[in-house]
C-alpha cells in the first residue's frame, strides 16, 4: 500500500463524531510508523483498505480508506475504535515488529 496524499470524504466527520474520534487521531494513525495496512472489501465487493494503529496516546483505531484512481490518493471514509479481538490481533502483530 502506498501512502500519498489523503483526502477526507465529505461524510467522514459526522461518522467520526458518532464514534467519538477526532480527525487528528485518524491522522496520527495514518502517519504512524507502526501502522498496519490491511486489504479489505466492501459489502458490494469493492476494494478498500484499512489501516490499524494507535494514536500517540495509545488509542487503538481502524481507519477505512478507498483509493481514488483519478486523483491518485486515498480517501478517508471513517474510523472506529478497535474491539478486543482486533486489539489482540494488532498487539500480536506489534510484537513481531523490529522497530520497537
Amino acid at each position: 500500500m502506498e501512502y500519498g496524499q489523503y483526502e477526507w470524504w465529505i461524510g467522514a466527520y459526522e461518522l467520526l463524531h458518532r464514534s467519538d474520534i477526532e480527525p487528528w487521531e485518524v491522522l496520527e494513525v495514518l502517519y504512524s510508523p507502526r501502522r498496519w495496512p490491511r486489504a479489505a472489501t466492501s459489502r458490494d465487493g469493492l476494494p478498500a483498505a484499512t489501516v490499524w494503529g494507535r494514536t500517540d496516546d495509545g488509542r487503538a483505531l481502524i481507519v477505512l480508506l478507498r483509493w481514488l484512481r483519478t486523483d491518485a490518493r486515498w480517501q478517508i471514509l471513517l474510523a472506529v475504535p478497535m474491539r478486543p479481538a482486533h486489539i489482540a490481533e494488532y498487539t500480536a502483530w506489534e510484537a513481531t515488529r523490529d522497530d520497537r
